[in-house]
């Protein structure tokens, strides 16, 4: 059992993992409290509205981990095709270690628009901090902002949907297309 500092941390984990394979609905919270190896006062303690208030929680610190990231290696010299074509590659990588892993934000945002406020809300803000640092980046690199700001939510868009896409047909041809697709736009301006 883990040490009880340690069981918000173990809940969000066992959470997020659970969320990204099998989606929010399909996860019971006896799933995670085995998972997380805690009980449930332990989860109510840090959650006190429970499954949803630990899925918006899941969703802000995978959406936070993923901008950091994003505003790091875009922060580089690196081209911003080259990053994202990157990105792709991480994604592609990641299905084919575990074809039930995907995107830790989608399943839970696309359940969640109607069934949850402040999980749709933490997804909501997740996916704006990618189109922000994208769009922050070919802002930087001489683009219009408000071309910068379009061109950066088609890539989340693409990026996202090619995820979705993948991982229904079990291949990753959606996400080599989106790759061609991103470069594609992301080398408009040049």
């Amino acid at each position: 059992m883990p040490r009880p500092d340690r069981s918000r941390s173990a809940l969000i984990e066992s959470a997020a993992t659970l969320f990204r394979r099998q989606g929010y609905a399909a996860t019971g919270i006896n799933q995670i409290l085995a998972a997380a190896d805690v009980k449930a006062g332990s989860l109510y303690h840090h959650f006190p509205d429970g499954k949803a208030e630990l899925a918006a929680a899941v969703v802000d610190g995978a959406g936070g981990d993923i901008t950091r990231l994003l505003r790091s290696v875009l922060a580089s010299e690196r081209p911003a095709a080259d990053i994202v074509a990157t990105w792709i590659d991480i994604l592609i990588a990641g299905l084919d270690g575990d074809p039930r892993d995907g995107c830790p934000i989608e399943p839970i945002a696309t359940e969640s628009v109607n069934a949850s406020q402040p999980v749709r809300a933490a997804a909501a803000r997740a996916f704006a901090g990618w189109i922000t640092a994208v769009a922050e980046r070919l802002s930087r690199d001489g683009w219009p902002d408000d071309e910068a700001a379009q061109t950066a939510q088609a890539v989340i868009a693409l990026i996202e949907g090619a995820l979705i896409l993948s991982r229904i047909a079990g291949d990753r041809s959606a996400l080599d297309a989106a790759k061609v697709g991103a470069r594609r736009l992301l080398d408009a301006r040049d």
